[in-house]
């Protein structure tokens, strides 16, 4: 392919006016006055089956036409991204159903098309396999994950760019010679703007956390915040400092600049073929993007020195270098977002979104601890927000992700709002909501550079939590499968599947695959998603 401009975004321009989206007309007329920001946890497909619930009850109480951004990670985003660009969201959602109506018998089907059977029939490793032996190199896992979420709505070509919007596809094909042919998917009319957070990971700084925050949206992806990684022996190592078109992410360049009707362009190139990888993907695609959010495994395999194993690599492209340096891309592992960010809600702070909503799709089931709080059973992406968190080696050492102003004091809050909605269950020990587990907190923020986030910025955020209800269970039309559900494995599981239910494994949490859940496991965390959802959004 020949060389394209692209648009690219300083962290100061943009600190200095706004985010790129808002330039957009489009954007201006149908989205200036949405109120509210969502964000859909990591967590394969335990958070794809719970997201798709939340999304449903988000269209059925009509809020989505209030909702801005979709901020998503992992498998929220394995989910959130179909849905985001389909136009078929009846076949999309499929049958999702209130207790009274649930039974074992009829949560054993799912309908073709809808993502309740991509995630019960998700053969990640036999995809993997297959891209191997087709030679996708580092885009074996897109391959598989576009196979498996978006297949089934026809957004899967790896040679297709995808946009925001007509008019966003206009900007951009002003950078392109007029003799190239491009194709683009859309967003749907309408639907929330999308960003998928990744983590850009960088195995040669020395003076560095080694991890940086990647946003993936339609109109454009990078890493805002500008980072430096410095070397005694080399050059220094740039990251970040803004964004650039989406189709121009995993290009080589830049090789020079220009003005184009006051937009700052870059010239950039298609990265060439390399060793084994014969696919010369012509696109930056929807494939690609899924496969980084989703890449849990990826920092292993880097850390132990084994490369891609056909997981994400990107050209990054700093916006950010010293002008002696005169930095350019280089292929870097692009992970999943949970590796630094796992709800999603960094995003939607740095926009200054007032309203949020987060649905923590967590395997951590929550168990209060009433004389001190803090040492309740609790989500650690939730409690890394206002504390450090102890890291996998070190105690006390993860402290990046801290944004909110008194963050002890208000964990503690949240944490005894949570604890006053559970009870314990006598037959199985286990804490279960009265009705939903969510609370709501106004909260506000604290200087964070990583993320480039200001002191200051007022938030009211509605917490949903994955547990199981008591209500929800109580309701459930097939009596049978609420004793089911209330019993726990000892040994070995006889409960038919739903011995960890809704807390399931975001890996091997059946003998059968990697990440697939079977239709019943889908349907029950989907239908129990979508209940508490309606609960918790009706006081949004």
């Amino acid at each position: 392919m020949s060389k394209f401009y692209v648009d690219y975004w300083s962290r100061e321009w943009i600190d200095e006016n706004h985010f790129p989206e808002a330039e957009l007309e489009s954007f201006q007329q149908h989205y200036a006055r949405r109120d509210l920001g969502v964000a859909f946890s990591g967590g394969g497909t335990r958070s794809a089956a719970c997201t798709l619930g939340q999304l449903k009850a988000l269209d059925e109480l009509g809020l989505l036409p209030r909702v801005k951004y979709i901020s998503a990670v992992s498998g929220g985003g394995w989910a959130a991204t179909p849905f985001t660009y389909t136009k078929e969201t009846e076949l999309y959602f499929g049958e999702i159903r209130d207790p009274e109506n649930i039974t074992f018998s009829n949560s054993k089907f799912v309908h073709p098309k809808s993502l309740q059977s991509a995630i019960s029939d998700s053969p990640l490793v036999s995809n993997l396999i297959a891209g191997g032996l087709k030679l996708k190199g580092d885009e074996s896992f897109a391959y598989s994950l576009g196979e498996v979420f978006l297949k089934p709505y026809g957004l899967h070509d790896p040679s297709r760019y995808f946009t925001f919007d007509q008019e966003s596809e206009v900007l951009t094909r002003q950078g392109f010679p007029s003799s190239t042919k491009l194709d683009f998917y859309h967003v749907r009319k309408g639907a929330p703007y999308l960003i998928l957070g990744a983590t850009l990971l960088n195995e040669d700084g020395l003076a560095s956390d080694k991890k940086y925050h990647v946003e993936y949206t339609p109109y454009y992806s990078g890493v805002r915040v500008g980072h430096v990684d410095k070397d005694f022996w080399s050059s220094n190592d740039y990251f970040g400092g803004g964004y650039i078109t989406s189709c121009g992410y995993d290009c080589m360049g830049p090789y020079s600049k220009r003005d184009l009707d006051g937009r700052e362009q870059l010239l950039v190139k298609q990265a060439p073929v390399l060793s084994f990888d014969i696919t010369n993907e012509k696109a930056f695609s929807l494939t690609d993007i899924i496969a980084s959010t989703g890449a849990a495994p990826q920092e292993i395999t880097s850390n132990l020195g084994l490369g891609a194993l056909g997981f994400p690599e990107f050209n990054h492209m700093p916006l950010n270098p010293e002008e002696e340096d005169n930095s350019v891309s280089e292929e870097y592992p692009h992970s999943d977002g949970g590796h630094l960010e796992n709800l999603g809600i960094i995003p939607l702070l740095a926009r200054k979104m007032t309203k949020i909503v987060v649905f923590v799709n967590t395997k951590k089931p929550f168990s209060p601890n009433m004389e001190k709080p803090l040492d309740s059973g609790f989500n650690k992406s939730v409690r890394a927000l206002f504390v450090p968190i102890d890291n996998l080696f070190k105690k006390e050492d993860f402290s990046t992700n801290v944004v909110f102003n008194n963050g002890e004091e208000e964990l503690i809050k949240l944490i005894e709002q949570f604890s006053q909605l559970v009870k314990k269950e006598s037959s199985s020990e286990e804490y279960i909501a009265k009705t939903a587990l969510f609370a709501k907190t106004k909260l506000v923020t604290t200087n964070n550079e990583h993320y480039g986030l200001k002191a200051g910025h007022e938030v009211e955020i509605t917490w949903v939590y994955n547990c199981r209800s008591s209500a929800w269970e109580r309701k459930l039309k097939d009596k049978d499968l609420a004793k089911l559900i209330s019993k726990k494995k000892r040994l070995i599981g006889n409960q038919k599947g739903l011995e960890d239910f809704p807390h399931y494994g975001t890996f091997f949490e059946n003998i059968r695959g990697v990440v697939e859940l079977t239709k019943v496991q889908t349907n029950l965390l989907t239908n129990l998603s979508y209940w508490v959802a309606k609960k918790a959004l009706d006081e949004v």
